[in-house]
């Protein structure tokens, strides 16, 4: 007897193989117009689309029966797992062998043997224990074509058993209850026979020495239970553990009103109040389910973050309650309180209101969804559609439509009204626009459609654009309700016909977002598929191959490192060595710096100061640079320059300080005029300033210094050589300070003079209020003498200006 089946199923498979070779010739991807590979949703709409274009009933062409008929039988072989997987490995399209086969396995009915895959034989008993078992038991091509989409919405934890499983029997009642439990709140529950569904069982990672085995198929995801217990209560938390933290989010006073007004991102708002502080289940499955349209948010009731927003709901402290809101923040489309909410209750509520009153076409899903296709003229649905800006200025517009929804209401089964943003799905507009109109034309301006296909659609422009504003209300509201009318009153057809491409997703996730999802998918593919010890000996691996990298890393790198060293340490010996360089810098003197420049200097230490202008910078420092240079290793000294129109009224306080004068004649004390000093004249001078002695030496082109005099006849030199006119200091003698004159110094006087003065021909007279006129000295040679009063300056044999304070310096 088995040698007898097994020639005959030899026989069966040959003559099929015979049979596929004949009709190889016929492609079912050729018929459905797709490419091999394609995916299930490919293949329906392919099948959906074709089976209109060539119906007998709509296509008067004689060959259309034939081609409907050709259509049905590609898509139930491309439909099939296993047909199409043995059509693309063999090219096989009869389905006679896919029958024998598993007819040859089943043959021989309940309580009979059979011939297992390793040799020998077995028995296997019918028991009614398994009823519960085999009601739910899903094949390949169910999974595939049902399920796995479906678990983009839908939850479904499937057991995959076995006859001679008897872990499974145990688990039975367990199974009974999850039935009871989990299907009225959403969640489906199927089975999968291991003897007879081997692919399939194995696709959902089940093993013949590990049943009974639990997965869950949900968001085109399979995750595995690998808990040891296989409880009620441990399945439900799997389950619960595998919805998105953010599904539903928490609410309370102060997040509820961003919470209901965010309905700008074309979602409805469902807020759930209940006593529990743990979320329901049905709630995260009807979130689930809802996502592509709506929010969750969940309240606790009986807590002081939530009291506010129960009483302005008036929501029942006692009862579970359900609020859905649209684009009104203060008063639900839809409320709902009863002690235990039922799922299909509440999922009644949402699909009848899972839709603004005026949603935004933002994806393709959105404008399916709202304007289905309706080839038949007499049922044909209409789609008004706002073409505005995404932008403050047409949300008026987009409001008056919405009045206009709620004073007018027409069925939603006749007419949907929506909005497009015009920036942001431009494809589908330019394929509605005719005469070579620009697209800025079609703005708040409303398109009737009706779509006659998936991609084909008739539809008519409103003549009159739909102006926001109380002044345009009326006439805009008349146009459009009389227009409505008349295309819905009559069956005739609408203006122009175009061929449209698929709608952008205004939400789809960019390219970061997809790796981050795509990383953290492949984690939890990892947690549910590997157990902890498979994870610590993979990690245990890679952490080794990532220390030697690292360590390869770090000694090239030091090896590299020092070769850099040795080529530099090389090509400084190969050059002449020059000395190191101290770096001088030049400090400037203003109000902030003025403390530490002068009043905190430490004892021997002095500040050497330029005084300058705008119009000099560029020349003086330079050259000040220069000359100071030789001393910029003398940690003592600092040196720095001061704007002369800025420092000004300092810099006359400074010499008010040091010139106490008085008038022999007039026996009255004297003090300096600010007005008498002139900026210009200050340009050049150079100034060292002892903070702690409180003196200061001047340098300056003008500076008539003695070198033999003592410190006190020198001041008195400098007295007689000044005059006072008026309570204002005059005479040669302040030249140097800044003061303006033209006197020359007494041939008897027993002060020095210094270098010849240069002065330019071109440089101009200059009077300095006091009546008195002299040239200025040029820029060029205001500093030549510079370095060798330095000298003298280290030396100590320059004058020194002894003073009681130093002055403030005031803001600037």
């Amino acid at each position: 007897m088995r040698n007898f089946l097994k020639n005959l199923t030899d026989l069966v498979f040959l003559v099929n193989m015979i049979i596929g070779a004949i009709h190889c010739s016929w492609d079912p991807y050729e018929v459905l117009g797709l490419k091999r590979g394609a995916s299930i949703p490919d293949i329906r709409r392919a099948y959906k689309q074709s089976a209109r274009e060539w119906h007998p009933d709509k296509n008067k062409n004689e060959n259309a029966e034939s081609k409907f008929v050709e259509v049905n039988k590609a898509y139930e072989l491309l439909s099939d797992p296993l047909r199409r997987k043995l059509f693309d490995q063999k090219g096989v399209v009869d389905d006679s062998l896919n029958r024998n086969i598993h007819s040859s396995n089943n043959g021989f009915g309940d309580g009979q043997s059979f011939f297992s895959e390793h040799g020998g034989f077995r028995f296997q008993f019918k028991m009614s224990e398994m009823t519960t078992f085999h009601q739910y038991r899903i094949t390949l091509r169910r999974y595939e074509n049902l399920i796995f989409p479906q678990s983009q919405s839908q939850a479904y934890l499937i057991l995959i058993y076995s006859e001679w499983c008897l872990m499974c029997l145990h688990v039975l009642p367990m199974w009974q209850r999850l039935i009871e439990d989990l299907n009225p709140i959403g969640i489906n529950l199927a089975t999968v026979h291991f003897d007879q569904e081997v692919e399939l069982a194995n696709k959902l990672g089940g093993r013949r020495g590990e049943l009974p085995h639990v997965a869950l198929v949900m968001d085109s995801r399979i995750s595995y239970y690998n808990d040891d217990e296989l409880s009620t209560s441990n399945v439900i938390e799997f389950i619960r553990s595998r919805f998105s933290r953010n599904l539903i989010i928490s609410v309370n006073d102060k997040n509820v009103n961003e919470f209901i007004g965010g309905w700008k991102d074309n979602k409805v708002r469902v807020l759930l109040f209940g006593k529990l502080e743990l979320v329901r289940l049905r709630y995260l499955t009807l979130a689930f389910k809802y996502r592509s349209h709506a929010i969750f948010g969940y309240s606790q009731l009986g807590l002081e973050a939530t009291r506010s927003a129960v009483e302005k709901f008036a929501i029942p402290s006692k009862l579970d309650s359900l609020l859905l809101f649209q684009e009104d923040h203060d008063r639900p489309a839809a409320k709902l309180s009863m002690t235990d909410l039922p799922y299909s209750t509440l999922k009644d509520v949402i699909e009848t209101n899972k839709y603004l009153q005026l949603p935004r076409l933002s994806s393709q899903i959105m404008l399916d969804s709202l304007c289905p296709p309706e080839s038949s003229n007499v049922r044909r649905r209409l789609c008004a559609i706002l073409v505005t800006d995404d932008q403050e200025e047409d949300d008026e517009a987009r409001e008056q439509l919405r009045r206009f929804t709620r004073k007018f209401k027409f069925s939603r089964d006749r007419i949907v009204f929506s909005y497009v943003f015009r920036e942001k799905q431009t494809e589908f507009l330019r394929a509605l626009l005719e005469d070579g109109r620009s697209q800025a034309e079609t703005t708040t301006k409303i398109v009737i459609v009706w779509r006659q296909d998936i991609q084909r659609l008739s539809f008519s422009w409103l003549s009159q654009p739909f102006v926001s504003g109380s002044d345009n209300w009326n006439s805009s509201v008349d146009h459009l309700h009389r227009t409505l009318t008349k295309i819905m009153g009559t069956a005739q057809p609408l203006a122009h016909t175009a061929v449209i491409k698929e709608l952008v997703d205004e939400y789809s996730q960019g390219i970061l977002g997809r790796i981050a999802m795509r990383l953290v998918t492949t984690a939890e593919v990892l947690r549910d598929h590997f157990t902890r010890q498979e994870l610590l000996a993979v990690g245990s691996v890679i952490g080794t191959v990532l220390f030697i990298a690292a360590v390869g890393y770090v000694m090239t790198y030091l090896v590299r490192l020092e070769e850099e060293t040795i080529r530099k340490k090389n090509k400084r010996l190969s050059k002449t060595p020059r000395p190191a360089t101290t770096e001088l810098k030049l400090h400037e003197l203003r109000s902030e710096t003025y403390n530490g420049m002068v009043r905190l200097l430490k004892p021997g230490c002095r500040t050497v100061v330029l005084l300058l202008d705008n119009e000099s910078m560029n020349v003086l420092i330079p050259k000040f640079h220069k000359a100071v240079w030789p001393y910029r290793k003398n940690k003592s000294l600092l040196f720095g320059w001061m704007n002369i129109d800025r420092g000004l009224s300092w810099y006359s306080r400074l010499l008010n300080l040091a010139l106490k004068i008085v008038d022999e004649d007039e026996g009255i004390d004297v003090t300096l005029d600010s007005n008498a000093v002139k900026p210009k004249n200050c340009v050049g001078t150079v100034v060292s300033l002892n903070g702690h002695r409180r003196y200061f030496c001047i340098y300056h082109a003008r500076h008539p210094e003695c070198v033999s005099d003592s410190g006190a006849k020198r001041m008195q030199n400098m007295a007689r050589r000044l005059t006072v006119s008026n309570g204002v200091i005059n005479g040669v003698g302040g030249a140097f300070m800044g003061f303006d004159t033209s006197q020359e110094d007494s041939e008897n006087s027993d002060v020095e003079k210094g270098e010849q003065l240069k002065t330019s021909d071109k440089e101009p007279l200059i009077t300095n209020g006091l009546g008195i006129q002299t040239q200025r000295v040029s820029t060029d040679f205001a500093l030549e003498g510079l370095s060798n009063w330095l000298d003298r300056l280290f030396e100590g044999t320059t004058q020194r200006y002894n003073i009681n304070y130093w002055p403030d310096f005031g803001n600037f």
